[in-house]
């Protein structure tokens, strides 16, 4: 059952509403370190982190665009922001380019990670540090960060 008040959720969740060229109507947003930026820019950022991971492992597009089984001009849209990219690909590029797709987030909108960029560079380290941990590791720590802390939403 859908809530009655949708406004009491734009306020509860500190939404703005704002306007974007990618879409012809208002919309709400959560404001990042540096007030709302575009969807074309957080794109463009997903982009620019793609193109980077791919050279790394010295592929080329047309490379990449055969294991991901498109034509390679169209993998080239995805890394000049001029396509659309689904998560679904971004999943199966995270596979590829040996990457996790939290850093791919990150990249593109770190404010998902903490209140402010230092707090977000942090959080996102020790994120990245869980997740090679040893799993026997992780269990241990686990146990100890949910002694330390207080019950949140993911737990309810």
């Amino acid at each position: 059952m859908a809530i009655k008040d949708v406004q009491t959720y734009i306020d509860k969740h500190g939404l703005v509403e704002t306007t974007d060229s990618e879409v012809g109507k208002p919309i709400w947003r959560k404001p990042g370190f540096g007030g709302i930026r575009s969807l074309l820019a957080i794109e463009e950022e997903l982009s620019r982190f793609l193109r980077e991971r791919r050279d790394a492992q010295n592929l080329n597009r047309e490379q990449v665009g055969m294991m991901i089984g498109i034509h390679h001009e169209i993998y080239a849209r995805h890394e000049r922001a001029g396509a659309k990219l689904r998560v679904t690909r971004l999943l199966h590029l995270a596979e590829l380019l040996g990457f996790s797709p939290i850093e791919a987030i990150y990249m593109a909108a770190p404010q998902f990670f903490g209140e402010s960029e230092e707090d977000a560079a942090v959080k996102f380290k020790l994120v990245m540090r869980m997740l090679n941990l040893p799993a026997a590791t992780a269990q241990n720590l686990l146990m100890l960060v949910e002694g330390l802390s207080p019950v949140g939403p993911a737990d309810e």
